[in-house]
């Protein structure tokens, strides 16, 4: 099988595009010699060897034009390719760049919701000059009230020493009552004796 494959390699190389070169060549070269060999000269076989050379050179002349023309249709396949080659890269640049358009887009979305969220949570809360209107409001009745309770306070410490006066003054005065009644108790005991001893005396 391999050396038929060879066989007919060998005869396209040789037959060109197989339009029978192979042939020609091969009645050409039998022609020459049997016009060499001929003792006397043969026109018809010169004008068959003309023939045979002047088809064999448009045959020439035509696998020039063929192989010209395929050599032209490869560049030009080359410069497409190229082209394409460059058209495919320019493309990916482009796929490149809108995939980062498209996530900064995306980023960008996302961020206009968040600040459309915050917007409006903002928007539920009172402006800033109304906010600090109430603040200042509160600072004033914080202040207020830190000072009616130092006043409380104060009244409070002054209560504390009015009641411990008082507590004082109860316990010296229980002191002093303890006192008279101890002193009228000795005083009362004294009398009954004095009076027992003039009843004795008395009797």
């Amino acid at each position: 099988m391999s050396s038929d494959d060879d066989v007919i390699r060998r005869r396209l190389l040789i037959d060109g595009d197989g339009g029978g070169d192979e042939r020609r060549l091969n009645a050409l070269m039998k022609l020459f010699i049997k016009w060499c060999n001929s003792p006397e000269a043969d026109n018809s076989t010169h004008q068959r060897m003309l023939s045979f050379l002047a088809q064999s050179e448009f045959a020439m002349m035509k696998s020039s034009f063929v192989y010209e023309m395929n050599t032209k249709q490869m560049d030009k396949y080359q410069c497409l390719q190229e082209e394409i080659d460059k058209n495919v890269a320019l493309a990916h640049e482009e796929i490149e760049k809108c995939k980062k358009e498209l996530e900064e887009a995306r980023l960008v979305r996302k961020n206009r919701q968040q600040y459309d969220a915050l917007a409006g949570v903002v928007l539920k809360h009172p402006d800033r000059r109304k906010t600090e209107g109430q603040i200042n409001e509160l600072d004033e009745e914080l202040k207020d009230l830190q000072a009616s309770e130092l006043q409380l306070i104060e009244k409070l410490d002054l209560r504390k020493k009015q009641f411990h006066a008082l507590l004082t003054s109860i316990h010296q005065l229980q002191s002093v009552l303890k006192e008279e009644e101890e002193q009228e108790n000795q005083e009362g005991v004294v009398v009954d004796e004095v009076a027992m001893e003039t009843s004795e005396s008395n009797g």
